[in-house]
């Protein structure tokens, strides 16, 4: 088998060494088809971010992904990547698949990025943690499995709450993205989204692996160089980086800050460090 060849690592001078990303010996990229979960017991963490701009890489890398939004408290990557759709109201969406309505193929959708396809949810998905139905936590897992349109790459984004949506999420996609802030309010809910894990792989996917764990808009301060070096040691196996702060991203208007990263800033060092990201979790495509 050939070396995986990835993007070299983020180093410029605005990136102190200690914050360079953290590659553990033996790591390497997904195989596609490949799934993974982007999740985090805490809003404004950088969750819909992060599976956004992966999402978004991989699609310019060549690859068909599909993005799902499992996020009750809507507002996330349904917004972003508004599904091409015929008509007015919610169409058909996360909820239906859930409840037996629709097939996962009847609830994704294509989106203003080539090969990017989006699977929509809305507040409405509340109810499936109301009232789940029989054998909720393997029904996203499932739909995947009954799909007939080819998809290389399946990224859940779950909301902040560790519920039944974000277990179906695991159950389907065990391989775990990390993405929290440095501050003390997101290393408390770290610990209790590692008990969540934990439980998770116990009983339901033994298979699951913590692949990346992402500081987003990393400062350079104290607080997230003591973070940084907690993270590799309580992540021995994980790739553990931080995504840098963009001034343009955070002057983005209304209008422009609803672009993909590649379309309003495809030069900043916040997308730089997203496509290493992305090539350092699933490997380039062949040819």
């Amino acid at each position: 088998m050939q070396p995986t060849t990835v993007a070299p690592p983020p180093t410029g001078d605005e990136l102190p060494p200690w914050l360079r990303p953290r590659v553990p010996n033996g790591f390497r990229p997904l195989d596609a088809p490949a799934r993974m979960t982007c999740v985090m017991q805490k809003g404004g963490s950088g969750k819909s971010t992060t599976a956004g701009c992966i999402a978004c890489e991989l699609a310019l890398m060549g690859y068909r992904v599909r993005l799902w939004d499992v996020d009750a408290q809507g507002g996330g990557v349904t917004h972003w990547f508004q599904p091409a759709q015929a008509g007015q109201g919610e169409p058909l969406n996360l909820l239906h698949l859930f409840k037996g309505e629709a097939t996962a193929d009847e609830v994704t959708y294509a989106t203003r990025v080539p090969n990017l396809y989006i699977v929509p949810s809305f507040t409405s998905l509340k109810q499936v943690e109301l009232g789940p139905p029989p054998g909720v936590e393997y029904v996203i897992d499932q739909a995947i499995k009954e799909t007939t349109e080819p998809i290389d790459v399946e990224i859940m984004d779950c909301g902040p709450s560790l519920g039944q949506l974000t277990i179906a999420a695991l159950v389907a996609a065990p391989n775990v993205v990390v993405p929290f802030k440095a501050s003390g309010f997101d290393l408390n809910s770290l610990r209790d989204l590692n008990r969540t894990l934990a439980l998770t792989k116990k009983r339901l996917t033994p298979d699951q692996r913590i692949l990346a764990v992402v500081l987003s808009e990393v400062l350079k301060s104290n607080l997230t160089r003591d973070v940084f070096d907690a993270m590799c040691n309580d992540f021995p196996d994980a790739l553990v980086m931080g995504v840098r702060q963009s001034v343009k991203a955070r002057e983005a208007t209304l209008e422009s800050i609803r672009l993909p990263l590649h379309e309003y800033a495809p030069d900043a060092t916040v997308r730089q460090d997203f496509q290493y990201l992305t090539r350092m979790l699933v490997a380039p495509k062949a040819g």
